[in-house]
C-alpha cells in the first residue's frame, strides 16, 4: 500500500511541477503577445465596426490608458500598446467624443447621420430606451459595453484554456515526459519512488499554495524567473532518475508501438496539465497528509525485572536480557581483571 501510494505521490508531483511550469510559460506568452488587449480590440471591433476601431485605437485618451503597456502587438499591420482593460465610462466617453455629441441634439443628428445598417439599428434600439437625453443613453451604452465584455472575458478563459493545452503538449515532447514512462519507472523502483515521494512532501510543505497565472496584466520579470526556477532546481532534478528528456531514448528500437505509447504519454501529459497547478497542488497535499500519518506503531516489548538475593550482606539486582544494565560482562573484561590470589597455607611449626 505504501509502495503504491508513493508511486502516485511521485506521479502527481511530476504533474504539479509541469503544471506550474505551463503558467508560467502562459504567462510570459499573455505578456509579450498581449492576448488580453487583442481580446478587448476584438470585442470593441464587433461592436463599433473595423473602421471606427481604427479611430478608437488611435484617440488620445486610449492611447493615455495604453502608454503604460510594455507589450506591443501588431493590429492591423501597425505595432500599438494595448491597455489589458478599460472601463465601460471610458467606452463611452471615447465612443461619443468619436461622433461629437455634446448634447441632446447632437445625439440625434449623429444617429440620424449613420450609414443604414447594423449599427445604426443598434443605436437607434439603445435611444429609444432612453427618454433622448445623452446621461441615459451614455448609461445605456456603458450597460451594452458590460455585457459584451463578459461575455468576452468568458472567451478569454477559453482561449487561455486552449493556449495551456498547447504548451503541456509542447511540455511533453521536449521534456520527453508522458505519464505511461513516469509510471513505470516509479513502480519498478522502491527507491526511486520513496525518494520523490520524499521530495514532493518537502516542496508541498515549504512552497505557498499556487494562484492563478496573471493573464490580465503579466509580469514578464516574475514570470522568467519562475520558470527559470522551476527548471533548473526542480525538473532538472527529476530529469534523469525518471528518464525524460532525450538522452537516453535508444532511437534504433523506436518502432510503432513506441511512438503509440508516447503520443498517448504526452497526451495524457497535456491534459494533466491543462487541469492547472492548484488541481495538482491540493491532491498533493492530501496524499503527502495519508503516506505522513502511515500505519499504526507496534506497542514497545513489555519487560520484566526480577531481583535475586545471593546473600545475606550482598544483593544484585537481575533484570531479564534487553536492558542494558543486566548485560552480563564480556570474557574479555573478566579476563582483564586480576585473579584473586590463593591464600597460601600456613607451614607446620618443626618442633
Amino acid at each position: 500500500m505504501i509502495a503504491i501510494l508513493s508511486t502516485i505521490i511521485g506521479i502527481v508531483f511530476v504533474m504539479l511541477l509541469f503544471s506550474l511550469l505551463a503558467s508560467s510559460i502562459l504567462e510570459l506568452v499573455a505578456g509579450f503577445l498581449s492576448l488580453r488587449g487583442q481580446q478587448l480590440v476584438q470585442a470593441i471591433k464587433g461592436m463599433i465596426g473595423s473602421e471606427a476601431t481604427d479611430d478608437f485605437l488611435t484617440h488620445p485618451f486610449f492611447q493615455q490608458l495604453a502608454a503604460g503597456s510594455r507589450e506591443r502587438t501588431k493590429i492591423n499591420g501597425k505595432k500599438r500598446a494595448l491597455p489589458s482593460y478599460i472601463s465601460s465610462g471610458t467606452f463611452s466617453s471615447i465612443l461619443l467624443d468619436l461622433m461629437n455629441i455634446d448634447n441632446r441634439d447632437d445625439l440625434q443628428a449623429a444617429i440620424a447621420g449613420l450609414p443604414q445598417g447594423p449599427s445604426k439599428k443598434l443605436a437607434q434600439f439603445l435611444y429609444r430606451q432612453t427618454n433622448g437625453e445623452l446621461p441615459d443613453f451614455k448609461k445605456k451604452l456603458e450597460e451594452w459595453f458590460n455585457e459584451v465584455m463578459d461575455r468576452a472575458s468568458g472567451a478569454y478563459k477559453r482561449t487561455s484554456q486552449r493556449w495551456l493545452v498547447g504548451i503541456g503538449l509542447s511540455l511533453a515532447i521536449v521534456f520527453n515526459a508522458d505519464v505511461i514512462n513516469i509510471y513505470h519507472s516509479l513502480s519498478i523502483n522502491s527507491t526511486l519512488s520513496n525518494m520523490v515521494a520524499d521530495q514532493a512532501t518537502t516542496f508541498v510543505n515549504t512552497q505557498p499554495a499556487p494562484v492563478t497565472p496573471n493573464l490580465d496584466n503579466p509580469d514578464i520579470a516574475e514570470a522568467k524567473q519562475k520558470i527559470s526556477a522551476l527548471v533548473n532546481d526542480n525538473i532538472a532534478a527529476l530529469e534523469s532518475p525518471l528518464g525524460l528528456g532525450w538522452d537516453t531514448v535508444d532511437w534504433q528500437h523506436m518502432d510503432g508501438k513506441w511512438w503509440l505509447y508516447k503520443i498517448i504519454g504526452w497526451l495524457t501529459t497535456a491534459l494533466g496539465i491543462s487541469l492547472g497547478a492548484t488541481f495538482w497542488f491540493e491532491m498533493l497535499r492530501k496524499l503527502v497528509s495519508i503516506r505522513s500519518s502511515g500505519p499504526a506503531p507496534a506497542p514497545p516489548p513489555i519487560t520484566t525485572t526480577t531481583i535475586t538475593q545471593t546473600t545475606p550482606a550482598s544483593s544484585q539486582a537481575s533484570v531479564s536480557t534487553g536492558s542494558a544494565l543486566t548485560v552480563p560482562p564480556s570474557d574479555s573484561v573478566l579476563e582483564s581483571m586480576p585473579a584473586p590470589k590463593k591464600a597460601e597455607k600456613p607451614k607446620p611449626k618443626k618442633e
